[in-house]
């Protein structure tokens, strides 16, 4: 029995041990993807004599899907804008308090500022969904 326990043990610290290095390893593999894509982008923009601006990457920002149904940065802010006009006597203060985050943070989404993430936007239509407030 006690080397039933033993070798189970084992068999557990093992696992976490793979879990643990694996993890390591896919960070580090993400970290590097990241630093190469910046590094690149730096020297392109370098090479150019130019420097990328706030406004440059608002309108990249503006063009990523935010969601599986295609929903960009506009559209988001639409949907954030109408579930807080339909469903939250248009205040940002309520809306916030719904999905979670900050004031300050609904009101940049709703007047254009800011990158909502999926996360958000898949919150908002639960709400509405739940509020029967029809969306697209």
């Amino acid at each position: 029995m006690k080397k039933k326990i033993m070798l189970l043990s084992a068999g557990g610290i093992f696992a976490g041990l793979v879990y643990a290095l694996e993890s390591a390893r896919r960070k580090r593999v993400a970290n590097e993807s990241v630093t190469a894509t910046n590094s690149s982008s730096d020297g392109e923009a370098a090479a150019s004599g130019k420097k990328a601006s706030l406004a440059d990457l608002s309108e990249n920002d503006s063009a990523l899907e935010v969601d599986d149904r295609g929903t960009d940065q506009a559209g988001a802010s639409e949907i954030l804008k109408h579930i807080r006009d339909g469903a939250f006597e248009s205040s940002d203060e309520k809306l916030a308090l719904a999905l979670g985050r900050p004031t300050e943070e609904i009101e940049g989404w709703t007047h254009g500022g800011g990158s909502i993430d999926g996360d958000v936007v898949m919150k908002a239509r639960a709400l509405a969904l739940e509020r029967g407030l029809p969306i697209e």
